[in-house]
């Protein structure tokens, strides 16, 4: 199966911001009734809504592409969203229970295939006790720690080094 998003243009005068980054930030909106917008339940953790001057200079278009990776973008898409003013509702069809039937409040501007694994396999578990051994054993210092380890190993040396010649 193939995931779209599904890009919309807001008809309501709104200035909220619920995107990735916004809710990295910790950042809590007060949503719109999205799934009557939609006409159908919805995952607001998947979607993005925000002021398309947001982006500054950037085309929405390249934003989608950056941000979700769409198998295709025609030139005919990437012109009508860069068209749009006001907010955008960008929605991965994963966060949709069943298929979008947006209301007045929104317009659908694109339904975009996103870039997908082009093969699936199902793979053989790991054994991983033979490859462990019984786990008894002390590991030898690797990577940060073990430079960390003989830098401090060199520094006590030297130290010890200088304070001998110092009672000579």
């Amino acid at each position: 199966m193939i995931e779209r998003l599904h890009v919309f243009a807001v008809n309501t005068e709104t200035d909220l911001r619920h995107s990735h980054l916004t809710r990295a930030q910790g950042e809590a909106t007060d949503l719109p009734p999205l799934g009557d917008w939609l006409g159908v339940g919805v995952d607001t953790d998947e979607i993005e809504l925000f002021p398309i001057r947001d982006l500054g200079d950037m085309p929405l278009s390249d934003y989608i592409t950056m941000a979700f990776a769409p198998e295709r973008l025609s030139s005919d898409e990437a012109r009508r969203m860069n068209a749009l003013e006001g907010t955008v509702l960008l929605v991965p069809e994963r966060a949709l229970a069943v298929a979008a039937k947006p209301g007045a409040e929104l317009t659908l501007i694109a339904t975009l295939p996103l870039a997908a694994a082009e093969h699936r396999a199902d793979l053989p578990k790991a054994v991983i006790g033979e490859q462990l051994g019984d786990g008894i054993g002390h590991a030898a210092p690797s990577g940060r720690m073990g430079g960390l380890v003989w830098l401090v190993l060199v520094g006590v040396l030297a130290f010890a080094g200088l304070l001998i010649m110092w009672r000579a």
